[in-house]
């Protein structure tokens, strides 16, 4: 059911000073008009948060003279979006609808703060709470439960997420507004993000150049950090885990206070893993890793003005399994019966710093963001010797991201933006190869957008346009480094000019929504240049200095029926790109190792789409059923398959909420099924994958009278199923990905109220 809000604004006069206004409100049930306690109230754009009272009633104090959009939730309430012009009116009453399924998750970053009814991308959200309750060990792994996206993995600690068919450089990643490059080029080179201090993630599926800029051509993940603790308050937790399978651990702690103007948080995490465990009983050899993460943020506000400071620095050491200089491998050689923990080689060393200044400043009808970042990171690949790394790169990025919102008034508003980087790519100091060349990267773009809301209609168009220049020099190389790269340097420039439009229509019972979009990549200076053998995923590649860059345009579709005790979510999709660039698996060898060139089609078609359903049955208020399909086809303009095209799969899962009166209480019981259909149509030279089952259960537990303990515990893989999942780098060479898992998790909240 839609949702539906009254707003009954009492009118008084303020004098627009600095200082800014004070907001009292009440949120109360529409039909019965009975107050709704515990109700939170939240101002995502200033980072503001309240809890309704007994009586319903909220206050904030100190808020800019500006448009400002509220967010109300409550338990067993469909979220309302309300925007308000605060120098015009200091109260207002809050009619929530009752729902009893809740699934419009309110998404800020990525959607500007619509409600999932009421975007008009494909975007898809989900808590860390929900990505993590079947037991997932990293973020890769959990990501796995998002319709549309599965992962590249090596072993464990490396994964590569692809949505609809498309990862890589395609896939751009940001961390609370701040672009993250972390060498996506290489198929061994993970996503750089942690969990640490994460408060969600959220998808846009397909291109979404008009505001994230070039190369998000199949989608952009965001990793949404927490918020700051209510105001005037204190909140913590500890927790540490354990998983079986690789005798692995990780310890957790995060500390949030908030005294009002001035608000901190600070995350740090520490996680070791040994060889992960085979369903046959062996291991995967060198499959261990381990790393260490520490994430803050600093938040000021006055009156009109927000600033927000945020840094995060990470170290992770990890194995490379897979990772051989033998001519004829076979799987026998990555296999091992006895695990082991300590350092060895190969292994990956990488060291990044990411860094985000952001600055908002409001106005009586609009508001300007003004954000500069930088990203650094170190990588160190030790192949067999000690002391000198096979390879060594420094990537460091600055960014900037200015944007100006300005409200016609509560139905339209206009956006106008430009957003630019400088990336630099070194090889570091001494090393035995060369996997890319140096190189600089300058971006530099600008965007208009318009929004409107009519009735039930809301209407979204924009376009971009953006430059991109490229450049390699000549490394100094002396006779002892292997070059595999073609040393010869290049001087190109790419530009592109990218729109957007899309409505959506909302009713009591349906959403229906279209969108086209457009979007461009560049490509990249490891498939103009490479030239050599990559160890890593053991074949020779080619580049080829004259591909020109990817153009894309998607349809996108959605029908959400939405009933009193089940929603069903379908999502056709129809992706055009042109110019495609992939990596063809030729029928040619080099030495022993298979020559892979990165080629280019005219044309090529991803299409599919995903199926979502979830029935909450009244009568059984503690039952969840959960369940979604989701399928990408690949080819090019002849109908024949493109490589590496993610299996079709489903993921099941049912959940039974548990209320009881014993002092050790297990709060609920989750029982989640994913199941790989067979990848039977496969490009040239691409052998084919078989179906394959993860079943997982968890238990949510808690202390009676204690809210501050939490427990989980439960089973990944339950029935020690042996797969190779179609995407798995690890294909060619036979390694299945870990068996059977067992964890445990203990976790302790903690929360001081301060007197203000």
């Amino acid at each position: 059911m839609q949702t539906k809000v009254g707003i009954f604004l009492y009118t008084s006069i303020f004098s627009l000073v600095s200082l800014g206004q004070s907001f009292e409100g009440k949120v109360v049930d529409k039909k019965t008009k009975e107050v709704i306690p515990y109700a939170r109230i939240s101002i995502e754009s200033l980072h503001l948060n309240a809890t309704t009272d007994s009586l319903g009633t909220f206050r904030f104090d100190q808020l800019p003279t500006a448009f400002v959009e509220f967010k109300v939730t409550a338990f067993d309430y469909r979220p309302a979006l309300v925007k308000i012009n605060i120098p015009t009116t200091n109260s207002a009453l809050f009619e929530l609808t009752a729902q009893h399924i809740l699934l419009d998750e309110v998404i800020v970053t990525a959607s500007e703060g619509k409600l999932r009814n009421e975007n008009i991308t494909s975007i898809e959200y989900r808590s860390k709470n929900s990505l993590f309750e079947s037991g997932a060990t990293t973020m890769g792994e959990a990501l796995n439960l998002m319709a549309g996206v599965q992962q590249a993995t090596i072993g464990v600690g490396i994964a590569k997420p692809v949505i609809r068919g498309l990862g890589g450089m395609r896939v751009v990643s940001y961390w609370s507004g701040l672009r993250i490059e972390n060498q996506q080029w290489g198929d061994d080179h993970g996503m750089g993000a942690s969990e640490v201090g994460l408060q969600g993630i959220e998808i846009i599926k397909g291109p979404a150049s008009i505001l994230y800029g070039a190369d998000a051509l199949g989608g952009v993940i965001h990793y949404v950090d927490e918020d700051y603790a209510p105001t005037n308050s204190t909140t913590g937790y500890a927790s540490t885990r354990f998983d079986l399978n690789s005798m692995g651990t990780t310890t957790e702690f995060g500390y949030k206070i908030n005294k009002g103007k001035l608000k901190f948080n600070l995350f740090a995490n520490y996680i070791n893993h040994a060889d992960f465990q085979l369903p046959s009983g062996r291991y995967i050899q060198n499959s261990r890793f381990w790393g260490a993460n520490v994430k803050m943020s600093l938040g000021y506000r006055k009156g009109n003005y927000v600033f927000n400071l945020r840094y995060h620095t990470a170290f992770n050491r990890l194995g490379i399994p897979g990772h051989t200089h033998e001519e004829d491998a076979t799987t026998e050689d990555f296999l091992r019966d006895v695990r082991g923990r300590r350092n060895t080689l190969p292994a990956q060393l990488i060291f990044n710093n990411f860094l985000l200044v952001e600055n908002k400043w409001f106005f009586k009808r609009s508001e300007l963001l003004v954000q500069f970042g930088n990203t650094n990171n170190f990588l160190r690949e030790f192949d067999e010797k000690v002391t000198i790394p096979y390879t060594s790169l420094i990537l460091n990025n600055s960014t900037y991201n200015l944007r100006y919102t300005y409200n016609l008034n509560e139905r339209i508003d206009v956006k106008f933006g430009a957003q630019g980087m400088v990336q630099t790519n070194l090889n570091f100091g001494t090393s035995e190869t060369y996997l890319i060349p140096n190189g600089n990267t300058i971006d530099n773009g600008a965007f208009a957008l318009i929004s409107a809301t009519h009735n039930k209609w809301r209407f979204q168009g924009g376009v971009r346009y953006d430059l991109r220049l490229i450049n390699s020099f000549r490394p100094e190389v002396d006779s002892s480094i292997t070059t595999n790269i073609d040393t010869e340097p290049v001087n190109r420039q790419y530009s592109s000019f990218n729109s957007s439009f899309g409505a959506v229509h909302n009713t009591e019972r349906t959403t229906t929504r279209i969108n086209i979009s457009s979007g461009f990549r560049a490509p990249h200076l490891a498939e103009l240049l490479a030239d050599g053998l990559h160890h890593g995923s053991s074949r020779y590649e080619r580049g080829d200095r004259n591909l020109v860059s990817e153009q894309a345009i998607q349809l996108d579709l959605a029908l959400e029926l939405h009933f009193e005790h089940l929603e069903i979510i379908i999502n056709p999709y129809f992706n055009r790109i042109q110019h495609f660039i992939y990596l063809q698996n030729s029928d040619s060898m080099i030495g022993s190792y298979k020559l892979f060139e990165f080629k280019q089609l005219d044309l090529a078609y991803l299409y599919g789409g995903e199926v979502g359903v979830h029935y909450h049955p009244h009568r059984i208020h503690r039952l969840h059923l959960e369940s979604n399909f989701s399928i990408t086809i690949g080819q090019d303009a002849q109908g024949d398959a493109l490589n590496l095209m993610p299996q079709p799969n489903t993921v099941n899962r049912i959940r039974f909420d548990i209320a009881n009166k014993q002092l050790f209480q297990v709060k609920s019981v989750l029982l989640e099924h994913q199941y790989f259909l067979p990848q039977n149509r496969v490009g040239r030279n691409e052998l084919p994958t078989r179906e394959y089952h993860l079943v997982h259960v968890a238990l949510d537990m808690g202390i009676r009278y204690n809210d501050q303990f939490s427990f989980k515990a439960g089973v990944r893989n339950l029935t020690n199923s042996s797969f190779i999942a179609h995407l798995s780098p690890f294909r060619n060479l036979g390694i299945p990905q870990p068996g059977i898992n067992f964890f445990l998790s203990v976790k302790y909240n903690f929360s001081n109220p301060h007197k203000p």
